[in-house]
């Protein structure tokens, strides 16, 4: 009797022992928390941050909270898994107020491993290797102003050296010495009564001033590369560029009028609502602000007043304007119309802007001027292929025109009156 019963007793810790260890071993998932990293920045940073909450919970210590099991259904469908009636998904669910969160059927059992492994190991910490400055400034300085000088004060030496020398050479042969100035005098005396000097001179000082006048007429209003300091210091090549945002998302008013217009503050809280920089890395993969949010998205928060802490709009608050400065000018006299463009002409931003998506700093790619214009309609297609703008007299231009290519040109891209009325 006691032997069977001391048997029951040790087959009962083996039991417990046996679900303790699977219970660690189905928790010590294998995953890459640098793919998981770049996952959670794709599907989650939106709605969550490890160590706060956001519009959903923080995920610091998810894993110890809920079995793996459970975690790759809430992750993958957790609608479905409410559904079930779950009481943990269901009192999730509740206590967020009954924000949806978005399944992810698409994501495979390992990346849901990776993910989870980067709410346990954080972002990478900086290193910083001994012996290396934590930053080094390549500063490439210009000699030219020196070396001008240089040159400047070499020659002045060199002619007092020859003036001596022919001072010395005239005292010699009994002659009286002769000062600098006076030699020059007398050089500058002898050109100034030579008649074909005198003419010589004229024309080119003429050519050249009235070659520096027309230049200067011509640049007038013209601001190539034009690239003013902004309130913000906004990165298109972040934004259009690593990101791909669509320009005409921010920029909406380009599809409609005349003008791109300038988004404003509520259109970058679509997004900055949720992000606010504190997961920005740099080159070396470490946080660039340390954990906290990025100063140029608090400058956003500061105009429009945004609570980034308590994650609300803060009661009675002076919003104030976010004075960008624009870039893109052209003259009064110039009628230029977005939306013929982007619609009717299905031109891209970068055909006028440049490669606004590798622009760090936005700046004027283009000329801008009449003749930039016209060479464009001396050369750019017109878009027939699936276009309603030019639907009814597109085969009246390809019997006129013979298989030609048919530009702007062609159909009075020309005219006066289309740009200036």
């Amino acid at each position: 009797m006691y032997t069977t019963s001391k048997l029951k007793r040790f087959a009962s810790l083996i039991a417990v022992v046996a679900i303790m260890l699977f219970s660690s071993v189905a928790q010590a998932f294998e995953g890459d928390a640098k793919n998981g990293r770049k996952l959670f920045k794709q599907n989650c940073a939106s709605c969550h941050k490890l160590d706060r909450k956001l519009v959903g919970p923080a995920l610091v210590g998810v894993t110890d909270k809920y079995s793996e099991d459970w975690l790759l259904k809430w992750i993958r469908n957790n609608a479905e898994l409410r559904a079930s009636g779950d009481e943990d998904a269901i009192a999730i669910y509740e206590e967020y107020n009954g924000s949806v969160m978005s399944a992810f059927p698409t994501l495979s059992d390992q990346d849901i491993f990776d993910i989870l492994q980067y709410t346990i190991d954080g972002d990478p910490k900086p290193t910083v290797v001994a012996g290396t400055p934590t930053a080094t400034l390549a500063e490439s300085k210009d000699y030219s102003m020196q070396i001008t000088i240089g040159l400047g004060l070499l020659l002045f030496v060199m002619i007092s050296l020859l003036a001596r020398m022919k001072n010395t050479l005239r005292l010699v042969n009994g002659e009286d010495p002769v000062s600098i100035l006076d030699e020059a005098g007398w050089f500058w005396g002898r050109l100034i009564n030579n008649k074909g000097f005198v003419t010589v001179s004229t024309i080119i000082v003429t050519v050249a001033f009235l070659n520096q006048l027309y230049w200067f007429m011509m640049g007038i209003g013209v601001e190539q590369n034009y690239q003013p300091e902004q309130p913000i210091a906004f990165s298109h090549a972040l934004h259009a560029g690593e990101n791909q945002i669509d320009c005409n998302y921010c920029h909406s008013s380009a599809r409609h009028s005349k003008h791109s217009g300038i988004p404003s503050a509520n259109v970058c809280m679509n997004c900055h609502m949720y992000v606010d920089g504190t997961e920005i890395t740099d080159e070396a993969g470490n946080l660039k602000y340390d954990g906290e949010g990025s100063p140029e998205i608090a400058k956003i928060y500061a105009a429009i007043g945004w609570d980034s802490e308590e994650r609300q709009y803060k009661e009675d608050y002076e919003q104030r304007p976010i004075k960008w400065v624009r870039i893109h000018n052209l003259p009064d006299l110039v009628y230029f119309n977005h939306s013929q463009h982007v619609n009717a002409g299905q031109l891209e931003c970068q055909e006028c802007h440049g490669p606004v998506e590798t622009m760090e700093e936005m700046y004027q790619y283009s000329e801008l001027t009449m003749g930039w214009c016209i060479n464009c309609h001396r050369e750019t297609e017109v878009q027939f292929e699936k276009n309603g703008y030019y639907q009814d007299f597109h085969e009246e231009l390809t019997e006129k025109y013979h298989g030609e290519k048919i530009t702007a040109e062609k159909i009075g891209g020309l005219e006066c009156g289309k740009c200036h009325y």
